[in-house]
């Protein structure tokens, strides 16, 4: 790998038709020094990705491994992003998608959904074996790898979309290791917890008679409903809100693998106010309290209901926009494939909005049509965890603040979605004041942060559900680290005893 791969990656992240992470790298957060072309027009009130000028984003090589690159404004979780795998280094010229590459080959070709397979190159440990797309993956060891050679020869990723069919499999011997259980499967009194290292567990769980290893972190993740504001008007989705008793779940889906979610950052990732005052504790003292609220409608914590179903208040606000016996508001809510808890949270949700005059149909999709759909805006609600690829508020929030809603899932402020412009322009207000500016303050952020939270209350663009944990397990003729809240790892140091 060298300076000009490099330059060459991130000028595909930026440039190319093909990227769906051009946010990352010249959006609202990290954003590269680059020029605008004046020529492509815009509404006023959003933001295109589209008008970068060609060759003009400001990273160089200069030398043969070292590249110099400037930020629009400081942004202090540069290393965090560029770490993160859509900053994957692609070699120079492989794919000619931007102006001054013819490519090497096609974009199709390069990514292997035509030909003969991958065609693609890295500076890991593991190079590519073999490579069945939607399936499985074969990595070997790489001899001529700059590190720590891999103690073991090969690995395999295998693909099961099925939590009860990967199950199946680590429990007959097929799989070393099973990361994540379903959670209908999973049971609490079967684990024994042997070490703590902060918020990481070790131990061993009972699987049938069969001990295995066990590790569990909590995960930098909030699973939440998503809503198309174009599709679901408001009254609907706070009666979602009023249904959902997010401790229950927590305790009764999840098992106690996860906390109940009432911001989209995840606790430890919450912005802080205060010396002396954890982001944990801000995130539930605000939850519960309204602590250091900034809007109203907020001052007494979350809006609809802290640890409570409140069916009355669902019913209510349905009411109070029209719906009632003979005229039911129906929407079609979409879950990922074999996933069991979160099936399990629209069955309970259900019968509950039932009762405020809601009809909801449950359906599956794998994860890349229910993304692809969301995309295109088809989907009416359904269900996500996203994860942080680093550990700041604004790597979530940077997607309900109200700019350029025509290319977020939740359309939140597009024509024809259901906004209150007031609300909208507070939390532009709060974004475009408080945080992009370069004489900002850790309280200025922290307090455009929780005014972005509490707009998605009052919005309610996504609900949060809970904040997980993340399982592993592995049989004991594997000894592999439990991985850290990042859930990065190498598998450099895994080794096998058989």
């Amino acid at each position: 790998m060298t300076a000009q791969d490099v330059v060459y990656s991130f000028r595909r992240l930026a440039e190319s038709d093909n990227s769906r992470n051009k946010d990352d790298i010249i959006g609202e957060t990290m954003t590269i020094a680059h020029e605008k072309d004046a020529t492509i027009a815009e509404p006023a009130d959003e933001k295109t990705l589209d008008d970068i000028v060609p060759e003009s984003l400001q990273i160089e090589a200069t030398g043969d491994y070292t590249v110099e690159m400037t930020l629009e404004s400081a942004f202090s979780w540069t290393l965090f992003q560029i770490a993160g795998g859509t900053f994957a280094i692609l070699p120079e010229n492989s794919v000619g998608d931007i102006e001054g590459y013819d490519g090497e080959y096609s974009y199709n070709e390069f990514f292997s959904t035509q030909g003969d397979g991958p065609t693609f190159a890295g500076a890991g440990a593991f190079q590519v074996d073999s490579w069945s797309k939607g399936d499985s993956i074969t990595l070997s060891a790489f001899e001529d790898y700059y590190g720590t050679q891999p103690e073991i020869d090969e690995i395999v990723f295998t693909v099961v979309p099925d939590g009860n069919t990967r199950l199946n499999r680590f429990e007959n011997g097929n799989a070393d290791i099973l990361e994540g259980m379903p959670t209908a499967s999973f049971t609490p009194s079967s684990v024994n917890i042997e070490e703590q290292d902060g918020a990481k567990q070790v131990g061993t769980y009972d699987l049938g008679g069969t001990e295995v290893n066990y590790g569990q972190i909590p995960a930098l993740t909030t699973e939440y409903l998503v809503f198309n504001t174009m599709k679901v008007p408001i009254p609907v989705r706070k009666a979602f809100a009023y249904a959902l008793d997010q401790h229950s779940v927590a305790e009764n889906v999840y098992k106690g693998t996860a906390t109940p979610a009432y911001h989209i950052v995840p606790p430890a990732a919450y912005p802080s106010f205060e010396e002396g005052v954890s982001p944990s504790e801000t995130y539930t003292r605000h939850a519960e309290e309204g602590y250091q609220s900034n809007l109203e409608g907020a001052a007494d914590g979350y809006p609809y209901g802290y640890a409570e179903t409140d069916i009355a208040s669902a019913k209510q606000v349905m009411e109070d926009a029209g719906y009632g016996s003979d005229n039911t508001f129906e929407i079609t809510a979409t879950t990922i494939s074999g996933n069991s808890a979160y099936r399990e949270v629209l069955t309970r949700l259900q019968s509950k909005l039932r009762q405020a005059h809601i009809e909801m149909d449950i359906t599956e999709a794998q994860f890349g049509t229910i993304i692809s759909q969301a995309i295109s805006g088809s989907m009416e609600v359904f269900a996500l965890g996203d994860g942080m690829e680093y550990p700041g508020p604004e790597n979530f929030l940077r997607f309900l603040w109200g700019g350029s809603p025509e290319t977020q899932f939740t359309r939140w402020g597009a024509e024809g979605s259901d906004y209150d412009e007031d609300l909208r322009q507070s939390t532009i207000d709060a974004w475009q004041e408080n945080y992009q500016p370069e004489d900002s303050t850790p309280e200025s952020e922290a307090e455009a942060f929780q005014t972005i939270e509490e707009g998605n209350w009052l919005s309610m663009q996504e609900l949060p559900i809970v904040n997980p944990a993340s399982q592993r397990f592995w049989h004991t003729d594997v000894d592999v680290e439990m991985y850290g809240v990042m859930e990065n790892q190498t598998f450099t140091e895994l080794t096998l005893s058989r």
